[in-house]
This record gives structure tokens, C-alpha cells and sequence, in this order.
């Protein structure tokens, strides 16, 4: 079924986007997978026929542009760089790269 949501996410994980923690709580905010079904991991800003709309970037790009959205719609540049810095790394799309990025520290 293309519109039924996965209930195999973990509770802390569903309904937020593992790539930039957007809360996605209409079917309109989930991203799409190559066969057009809805795909319950990622948002539609970041991931559409199956494929991350900004491929290539890094976590801490990601972060940035994060906190530049946040700031834009009214969030102080502190607390957003503190919520972008405190969840991005643990969302699924970054963890390898953060426990990597620690590897070599």
C-alpha cells in the first residue's frame, strides 16, 4: 500500500526526518522512494525518488543550512545551532559519519 506508514521505526524516530529532524506529520512531508511510495524515513525537502536531494553534503553543511532555516523562521541563532548540533548527529543518515568523524579524533 503507497500510503501506509512503516510502525517499524523505533518511537523516538517516527515521524521525524533522519536527515534534518523536521517533524513530518502529514503524508505531504514524507519523501518519495524511486517507485513513488511514501518513504517514512526521510522528509520530502531532503529525499525524493529515492534519492537525497542534496547529495554530497556534509553533516556540518547540513547543520548549517539547518540553522539558517531555523533563523529564518524566527529561531535564535544560539538555540538553533545548539538543536542542530544535539540531534542531527544522532539521526540514521549521520550516525557513520559522526562515529567516523570521532574515530579519527
Amino acid at each position: 500500500m503507497k500510503n501506509k506508514i512503516s510502525l517499524s521505526m523505533k518511537a523516538s524516530e517516527k515521524n521525524i526526518c533522519q536527515s534534518c529532524g523536521m517533524p513530518m506529520k502529514n503524508m505531504t512531508d514524507f519523501g518519495t522512494d524511486k517507485d513513488g511510495s511514501i518513504n517514512t524515513e526521510y522528509c520530502h525537502y531532503c529525499y525524493e525518488d529515492g534519492e537525497f536531494t542534496d547529495q554530497g553534503i556534509s553533516l556540518e553543511e547540513k547543520m548549517a543550512r539547518n540553522i539558517r532555516i531555523a533563523e529564518k523562521l524566527g529561531m535564535s541563532k544560539t538555540t538553533a545551532s545548539k538543536l542542530a548540533r544535539n540531534t542531527l548527529p544522532k539521526l540514521r543518515r549521520w550516525r557513520k559519519s559522526s562515529k567516523a568523524r570521532q574515530n579519527m579524533e
